[in-house]
């Protein structure tokens, strides 16, 4: 089964963000990181 871990990055306020290692793409929240994990890389974690 494959694991996805964020990338976090901290901007120069100190703000936290959550890279996908996959696509790159960058979100704030860490709910809108898993919601893209489950949506747009959920077929590796599917059963056949």
């Amino acid at each position: 089964m494959a694991v996805l871990k964020a990338i976090k990055i901290k901007d120069r306020d100190g703000e936290i963000f959550f890279r996908c290692p996959r696509c790159g793409m960058v979100f704030r929240k860490s709910k809108d990181y898993i919601r893209h994990i489950n949506k747009s890389h959920g077929h590796l974690f599917r059963k056949a």
